[in-house]
């Protein structure tokens, strides 16, 4: 996260918190980075109350044109949203201009957003917006990566004993389509984002991703529940059945009983995925395998 500026020398003479002839602009606080705009809010004014002398709530609201003294306050603690109309006033009170006045709105578009398409459209123009020395602090690597089935794919697949380095020797051991190229480009993003490092003569992954928000890491799960979703329509067709496992149950539940449903599947996860790492202790693995649990209501009450 963007450190605050300094508090910028008050002149020879001049009171604390008075603005007199001469002074400068409040200092800036970077936005850069930041992927949620009430964060960024939040720490916008906890930084101007630690510099400049009885900044408050009514000092933005004044700043920005606001009529209500408590708009900023408002909008920090979720109470109210940002409307279009009120952006520009927004990025006035926060002394936002340019690229960092294009960077909030931009955020706050993404931030309220109804749609995924929309959140990475406005996400993509977050990333051009951000000077290259800040880009890590988006984390949208780690966006990317949840973003297409083949990314998590291969970076399972490194750990196979008999792995090679080799994108056509890849492509030709995946289900699901991907060409030589889409292999190679796919490798060289795992490297470069960090996703696989090198150990002598070969990769191997590296543990824990990091999101910046947990919006951030929402969207990124949802797109990767997407990919998985589609990878398993194509696996209906690609594979035999003695290769693959599908099965679906239907049943009447009390709406009391759903949160013992989900734990049981989340419980069902966790023995699954102890069971698998038993198993390779005992005999070295040779393929990547997928499971995917769905569990969603069919039907809805409607009132009337």
């Amino acid at each position: 996260m963007s450190k605050a500026p300094s508090k910028p020398n008050a002149k020879p003479g001049a009171k604390p918190g008075v603005k007199v002839k001469g002074d400068r602009e409040p200092a800036v606080l970077s936005i850069f980075g930041y992927t949620d705009f009430r964060m960024y809010l939040r720490d916008f004014y906890e930084f101007r109350k630690s510099s400049q002398r009885g900044y408050s709530y009514r000092a933005f609201s004044k700043a920005a044109g606001f009529t209500a003294p408590n708009t900023l306050h408002l909008v920090i603690t979720g109470e109210r949203n940002i409307g279009a109309n009120a952006i520009d006033q927004f990025a006035q009170g926060l002394n936002l201009k340019g690229t960092m006045a294009a960077y909030f709105a931009a955020l706050v578009q993404m931030n309220q957003a109804k749609s995924d398409v929309e959140k990475e459209a406005c996400f993509k123009v977050l990333q051009q917006l951000t000077p290259q020395a800040k880009r890590r602090d988006l984390h949208g690597d780690e966006l990317t990566y949840l973003s297409h089935w083949l990314y998590p794919v291969l970076r399972e697949m490194v750990a196979l004993p008999d792995f090679r380095e080799d994108p056509y020797w890849i492509s030709r051991r995946l289900v699901g389509a991907a060409s030589v190229t889409d292999v190679t480009q796919a490798v060289r993003f795992l490297i470069e984002a960090g996703f696989l490092v090198r150990e002598g003569d070969r990769l191997v992954t590296r543990e824990n991703m990091v999101f910046s928000s947990d919006e951030m890491r929402s969207l990124a799960i949802r797109n990767y529940h997407r990919q998985m979703l589609d990878l398993a329509k194509h696996a209906i067709e690609a594979l035999d059945v003695s290769e693959r496992e599908y099965g679906a149950v239907t049943v009447m539940l009390p709406e009391a009983a759903v949160p013992a449903l989900k734990e049981r599947i989340k419980q069902f996860r966790r023995d699954l995925h102890a069971w698998a790492v038993h198993a390779v202790t005992e005999t070295s693995p040779e393929s990547v395998i997928q499971v995917n649990v769905q569990m969603y209501p069919v039907t809805r009450k409607v009132s009337g």
